[in-house]
């Protein structure tokens, strides 16, 4: 995989430097964010008001912001300075299981707004890459179409994919008509380290220090890709939908309708512990900026989505609604359960279906041979024997003749190893 590695690193520093869309999948961070407030007053706040009754309106507001984490943690590692294989692994790997645990293990109000933002990011992934990124790209550009068909994942063409996605956030700026406060309240998501370290934990046999080396430092820069993100999302969204704006609501100017935050307000709210972007990214978006979209540049050049594009988003967005909604309750009574879907296609997949699940399987078994599977419960044994059943498939790994060794003998030491009961119940 190391030229589709390449290529995703190209395509992320690019468009981050630009600052058109970060590396996110399925729903960008604006749309997932916009599912939180969708569902907010009618389903989301009652849930957490069940739950902790004598909450104020003050703390309602700050979980709320714990939602708008949750709702985007899985993408964290898609950013520039996180980890991607965290991202990979919360996208392919027991994914169900890593929701069940944050749920499980909330323990404040604020925790449980954290998972339930978690779990709708599942729920919108799973149904807006199968229902609609993956088929409204190939309407948006032919040429990949002509190459990939009707049907195009995020490891077909990243870069297809993340200027789709893109898209939906701008269309979503478009008609959402978000005051400047709510793009405030965006970018101040908040993220409950010690639960994601509980949740992937029990999920991975991992911890968090093992992907990141500053995890809050991730977190910030994550934080400053997003505050750079929103306002051209703004700019796109007046330059290439300005007469349907103008027509919903009469008298709106660009002034009002574009969100603006300069570098000095972001570090009065948010403070200066970010990775700002190196000599080299800032020459790099220069040069973009000033060179016209033509050979490897064309990658960069946006397609609005298209009416049926359009609905196609809408549509998933709705269906995403209400597929969150359903298992809001299951969560609060303990009954919740979701399947390892594979995020990008909205499936279960096999070893040898997706190379990118491949990738991050194989990973995460080396990382657990490195600790002697010391931390491996039952249920994480069972996965990986499962998914590695059959040796035939045409598995990713394989073609890496010392790779595969290292498997073959790694998955030779896990069929060996005790796996300690105890374990399994502290980690469910």
């Amino acid at each position: 995989m190391p030229r589709l590695n390449s290529v995703r690193r190209t395509v992320i520093a690019v468009l981050s430097c630009l600052a058109l869309t970060p590396a996110c999948r399925a729903y960008s961070v604006l749309s997932h964010e916009a599912l939180i407030d969708a569902l907010w007053d009618t389903k989301l706040k009652p849930a957490l008001l069940s739950r902790y009754p004598e909450a104020t309106p003050e703390e309602l507001k700050k979980a709320h912001g714990y939602a708008y984490g949750g709702a985007i943690i899985q993408d964290l590692g898609y950013y520039p300075h996180g980890s991607k294989q965290f991202s990979d692994l919360t996208h392919y790997v027991r994914t169900g299981d890593f929701i069940v645990a944050l749920v499980h293990e909330s323990r404040s109000l604020d925790d449980l707004a954290f998972a339930l933002g978690a779990l709708s990011h599942y729920m919108s992934d799973v149904d807006g890459h199968r229902l609609a990124t993956n088929v409204g790209e190939p309407i948006l550009y032919p040429r990949l179409q002509r190459k990939f068909g009707k049907f195009i994942t995020y490891e077909d063409s990243p870069a297809g994919h993340l200027k789709t996605e893109f898209g939906f956030d701008v269309l979503e700026v478009a008609k959402g008509r978000f005051a400047p406060e709510a793009y405030h309240n965006f970018i101040g998501f908040d993220v409950s380290q010690p639960l994601v370290e509980r949740a992937f934990r029990d999920t991975y046999g991992l911890e968090i220090q093992d992907l990141f080396k500053d995890f809050p430092r991730a977190v910030e820069s994550f934080r400053n890709a997003v505050s750079k993100t929103i306002p051209m999302a703004t700019r796109i969204a007046w330059a290439e939908k300005r007469h349907e704006i103008e027509r919903s609501e009469p008298g709106i100017t660009r002034q009002r309708f574009v969100y603006m935050m300069s570098r000095s307000s972001y570090e009065r709210d948010w403070g200066k512990q970010y990775d700002r972007p190196t000599a080299g990214d800032q020459m790099l978006a220069i040069v973009l900026k000033l060179v016209p979209p033509i050979g490897p540049l064309r990658a960069i050049k946006l397609r609005m989505p298209t009416p049926p594009v359009e609905k196609l988003f809408m549509d998933s967005f709705d269906r995403s609604a209400e597929q969150f909604a359903g298992t809001i309750n299951l969560a609060l009574d303990g009954s919740l359960r979701l399947e390892p879907k594979n995020y990008d296609v909205g499936v279960v997949t096999s070893a040898g279906a997706y190379r990118l699940d491949d990738d991050i399987q194989a990973y995460w078994l080396a990382l657990l041979a490195g600790k002697n599977f010391a931390t491996v419960t039952p249920a994480m044994r069972g996965e990986l024997l499962e998914y590695y059943k059959d040796l035939k498939a045409p598995i990713a790994t394989q073609r890496d003749a010392k790779k595969w060794r290292q498997l073959m003998a790694e998955l030779k030491q896990l069929k060996s190893e005790p796996i300690a009961e105890t374990a399994a119940a502290l980690r469910r």
